[in-house]
């Protein structure tokens, strides 16, 4: 084999090689509470972390990193001197309190972000609250003085919940526990499921016309025909593909209309046919919003009188548009449990309207200032730029194959002429 080719096949190995996509990395140690404040002085902070593996764990010279919500410079908080994490416990850094670790207050109570790196400064897991820029996903909800943001997690199996995104992953408890994983109350005399009221779907708009957009102006209705209002915490919106978003830290208002769009649920509804399903915290499906086959351009799909329909007009947060097209057959909804009465709108405006987030549905898990955990739409772009480089290499590759054998291709070209040519005609 001639040097030329032995080189070039090696180059490509490498390239091919560089070019797999990693294993993912299944994070070990997790943030799992914060506390920013407490009740008696502003300076009762902790950062709670847990070994979530089964073998125990040297972090030693681990470190605290802190950056404010909208800075662009993260500063050392706290190093670990020396630590064994045990599988399964938990280390907290404190301020003002009991912990494994001392450090000096500061962490802001409406925004900021977190890193714990190891003793090589590699990131291992990454959290931000409130107006934070660097995130996994979208911040968490900040906490008031002497609550914690927690770690959602499995009490019966001690799982915590971890999908890269601060919103989904932590919620909030006026009862902080560092060091030790949060107790859910339960009442004791009152052991049964809990009834939820029979909200319902009421309009959806899967196709917004221009000027405006699918990424930001989707939307999915819900409303509130009580008298009550309503903690839409533990609720979910699931769409005909299965995709779900789990509403956290939100209530509707008695009569209200509340608009969710996709900019906060990330629920992208198909121009070629989709339905919407409301779940409530027990699991049922509460209602149903029927397939509107090949969406019209800037026209709502509203329900009136239980049946769903094109309306001329979207409505966002208010009661659905008067003008409608033509009325459709309304479908037989999966509903669960839940024995619904026919309820007319309001026909005064609700009293909140939904306020449209202006951030992209296409940010899952993107820290702005490039740090931190790559988003699965980073990966996406990484593998479809060594795709192409990969194509680019491979034609490279035969090209120079080409011109490195020429003669012997010309001579070969030539032989197989000659052989063609020399056979006898047949007839």
């Amino acid at each position: 084999m001639k040097k030329p080719l032995l080189v070039l096949i090696l180059l490509m190995l490498a390239v091919v090689l560089a070019a797999l996509p990693a294993h993912a990395v299944v994070k070990s140690v997790l943030i799992t509470e914060v506390q920013t404040g407490g009740l008696t002085s502003a300076g009762e902070e902790f950062v709670e972390i847990q070994n979530t593996t089964t073998d125990d764990i040297d972090i030693t010279g681990w470190t605290l990193h802190y950056k404010s919500a909208s800075g662009s410079t993260w500063s050392k908080k706290a190093t670990v001197a020396t630590g064994l994490l045990a599988a399964g416990k938990f280390w907290v850094f404190a301020s003002n309190l009991v912990g494994n670790t001392s450090y000096s207050s500061g962490l802001s109570q409406t925004g900021g972000n977190i890193q714990i790196r190891d003793k090589q400064d590699a990131i291992v897991d990454q959290f931000g609250w409130g107006a934070a820029n660097a995130s996994l996903g979208k911040p968490a909800s900040p906490s008031d003085p002497g609550q914690s943001m927690y770690r959602i997690h499995n009490l019966d199996l001690i799982k915590m919940l971890n999908t890269d995104d601060n919103f989904v992953d932590f919620d909030l408890t006026a009862s902080p526990t560092a060091g030790s994983i949060p107790k859910v109350d339960v009442a004791e005399d009152d052991p049964e499921v809990a009834i939820y009221p029979a909200l319902e779907l009421s309009e959806l708009l899967p196709d917004p016309a221009s000027p405006l957009t699918d990424t930001t102006d989707e939307y999915i209705e819900i409303y509130n025909p009580t008298a009550n209002i309503v903690d839409l915490s533990g609720w979910k919106l699931r769409d005909e593909s299965g995709d779900e978003y789990l509403i956290k830290n939100l209530q509707i208002e008695p009569l209200e209309h509340l608009a969710i769009y996709v900019a906060d649920s990330k629920l992208t509804l198909n121009n070629t046919g989709d339905s919407v399903v409301l779940i409530d915290p027990n699991g049922d499906v509460v209602d149903e919003a029927a397939n509107y086959g090949n969406a019209e351009v800037g026209l709502s799909w509203i329900k009136i009188a239980n049946q769903w329909q094109w309306a001329e007009a979207s409505t966002p947060g208010e009661i659905n548009s008067s003008i409608y097209i033509e009325p459709i057959i309304s479908p037989t909804s999966a509903v669960k449990s839940v024995k619904k009465a026919v309820v007319k709108k309001a026909v005064a405006k609700a009293p909140a309207k939904a306020t449209k987030a202006k951030a992209s549905a296409s940010a899952a898990a993107k820290n702005s200032d490039g740090t931190g955990i790559d988003s699965q739409q980073s990966q996406s772009q990484g593998s479809k730029w060594w795709s192409w480089l990969l194509v680019s290499l491979g034609i490279a590759t035969i090209g120079y194959g080409i011109y490195e054998y020429r003669t012997e291709i010309i001579l070969f070209i030539k032989k197989l002429g000659s052989h063609f040519g020399s056979r006898p005609k047949v007839g």
